[in-house]
């Protein structure tokens, strides 16, 4: 089975971990799988998808410009060169993971009577957006892939599309088996108080209010714990330091900045962690990690959030509400026995539920199943 797998950004966010690590395992289970991405800058010096790939060991394909921004001249390249490149290689499967690298194999494969299998995996963090345009290319995919139920049954209903066609593969994620430290000496925490993390874009429609005006219900009942913000973003003024300083609670709260070498480490300070909505992307890499490490979380009902959290096992579901995020923490923080209790059974899920084998098994199970099958009619 030989399949293409495209992504269309070079830069490592969202998907581009899951993405690749699942390309690497499945090779690991025997499946001929090729890489095209975006190419980075020359310039960039940060993580970047092609490095990544190379690193890896990845086939990869750089023939492809997958230019998600408009060029004529770049989407003219794809256009024109995509169909005989996949003709030449005799792909079984075209597995695409963005809009433009899905539009770019959909409409370059469209005239096609003998084409490869197209696999869409629907990344979103609320679905793929029902309108005419994506109708027009759900009714030319062969196969789609969701990380939830939740965003299986939007996409179900939003498109008609065929059950049997549709399958629900959580993304795996890599546990973190390195050295860690606890660091509240650095943050200025005293070792005694407990510590609620937050890990994301500070941008403002990811509910960062919700969890201030939560926080500071806390606080008012509550000593010895403090709040600490990781992560950036240009809008950090409105999404953050505003509200923060109208609750007047700055002595309170940690902003850790954008963190790389010590992110684990960061994790492993945490008591307990908060997600009021995920980022654009709909793996939930972030709250995967920190549950993976046996920490408790709470995470608001919207999205895919509480398909990743046993509500009253590994942490709570709360409401869009901050009197009743509020309560979620107090339950927390006030026990110690409770957060143990549900950060292992955190980490026992993850151990189980959410690694890449099993993964790559599920998919390749997939990919199966869909040559059985065919192209749709």
């Amino acid at each position: 089975m030989k399949v293409l797998h495209l992504f269309s950004d070079w830069k490592w966010t969202g998907p581009a971990e899951p993405v690749l690590s699942l390309c690497q395992n499945l090779g690991n289970e025997g499946v001929d799988v090729v890489v095209a991405y975006r190419k980075s800058p020359m310039d960039f010096h940060e993580r970047t998808v092609d490095r990544e790939a190379r690193r890896r060991g990845l086939r990869c394909y750089e023939g492809l410009r997958l230019n998600r921004y408009f060029s004529t001249r770049d989407w003219w390249h794809d256009l024109t060169s995509f169909r005989p490149y996949v003709e030449k290689e005799k792909f079984d499967i075209v597995h695409s993971h963005l809009s433009h690298d899905y539009f770019t194999a959909i409409t370059a494969l469209s005239l096609s009577r003998v084409r490869p299998l197209l696999v869409r995996t629907d990344h979103k963090r609320d679905g793929l957006p029902a309108n005419l345009f994506m109708s027009w290319a759900m009714a030319r995919t062969d196969g789609l892939v969701t990380h939830s139920e939740r965003l299986a049954a939007r996409d179900r209903e939003s498109f008609a599309f065929p059950e049997e066609r549709l399958r629900v593969i959580p993304p795996g994620i890599k546990p973190y088996d390195g050295p860690v430290k606890d660091l509240r000496a650095e943050l200025g925490i005293d070792p005694d108080e407990c510590v609620i993390g937050v890990i994301g874009r500070l941008k403002p429609d990811r509910g960062y209010d919700i969890i201030l005006k939560a926080f500071a219900a806390l606080r008012s009942r509550v000593n010895r714990v403090k709040l600490v913000i990781v992560g950036r973003s240009s809008q950090i003024e409105t999404s953050v330091m505003k509200p923060l300083k109208e609750l007047g609670i700055e002595k309170d709260v940690v902003i850790a900045g954008y963190r790389i070498d010590d992110y684990f480490s960061m994790i492993y300070t945490f008591d307990l962690y908060i997600m009021m909505r995920a980022g654009s992307d709909g793996t939930g890499r972030a709250l995967r990690e920190v549950l993976s490490m046996g920490r408790p979380a709470i995470v608001s009902d919207r999205g895919m959030l509480p398909d990743l959290v046993e509500d009253g096992r590994t942490g709570y579901v709360t409401t869009w509400d901050p009197a009743d995020l509020a309560g979620k923490m107090e339950l927390l923080v006030s026990d110690a026995a409770r957060r143990r209790a549900f950060g292992e059974n955190a980490r026992n899920r993850a151990d189980t539920e959410w690694s890449f084998h099993l993964q790559a098994k599920a998919m390749k199970s997939f990919y199966n199943s869909l040559m059985t099958m065919g192209r749709r009619a």
